[in-house]
């Protein structure tokens, strides 16, 4: 194995969102439209039409503000504005990374992500990857294989000495039917991604 890819939410960030949300209210009421209309929303986790670049988080606060007649309006503004404060990088699992590096082995970052969150939070972490594939940069989005194909093409990977580390078992089930190994991780699991790499005898 020379090469270790990494999904970027719930694996290198963390990302909870029935934790974020009574950041913003206290409200039960408020808290579950957040959740079932802004987080789950198809522009957001229900299809990822926010990741694909198409549009923008301004678009999306208005679309799902026009969705729900304006209803809960300054708070979907509010979250879609500052939800990104309340991620954080695991320190443990950039650590792992810089071990991985130091031991020969070549890292990426393949995710999907929007605009901000890239400003907010990966472009500080960046320099740490030899290769890095973004789905708003590119207009595709996982699990679908274009992404993974671009991945491949774009820095001359052979799948079959890559290793794809994710917390969806549909982004692993194309990885490996691309002949790149890995499986499922726990979201925000640093010990189950150490326990995927000695699985595959990765680093100590």
């Amino acid at each position: 194995m020379k090469n270790i890819i990494f999904d970027f939410g719930n694996v290198l960030m963390t990302f909870n969102a029935k934790e974020i949300v009574p950041k913003f209210t206290s409200s039960q009421e408020e808290q579950d439209f957040l959740i079932n209309s802004v987080v789950n929303s198809p522009e957001w986790g229900g299809l990822g039409l926010i990741d694909t670049g198409y549009l923008s988080g301004e678009e999306i606060t208005n679309i799902i503000n026009d969705r729900s007649n304006n209803k809960y309006k300054d708070l979907v503004i509010n979250f879609m504005n500052n939800f990104y404060e309340y991620r954080y990088i695991q320190q443990e699992v950039i650590e792992i990374i810089k071990n991985l590096k130091n031991k020969g082995y070549k890292v990426y970052l393949l995710s999907n992500t929007n605009e901000k969150s890239y400003e907010k939070v990966i472009k500080d972490i960046e320099y740490l990857f030899d290769g890095v594939v973004l789905s708003y940069k590119i207009h595709m989005i996982k699990p679908y294989e274009g992404i993974y194909k671009y991945l491949i093409d774009k820095y001359k990977i052979i799948p079959e000495e890559s290793l794809f580390i994710d917390d969806r078992e549909d982004n692993i089930r194309t990885a490996n039917s691309l002949g790149i190994k890995g499986r499922t991780v726990k979201p925000d699991n640093v010990e189950d991604i150490k326990l995927v790499l000695k699985e595959y005898e990765i680093g100590d």
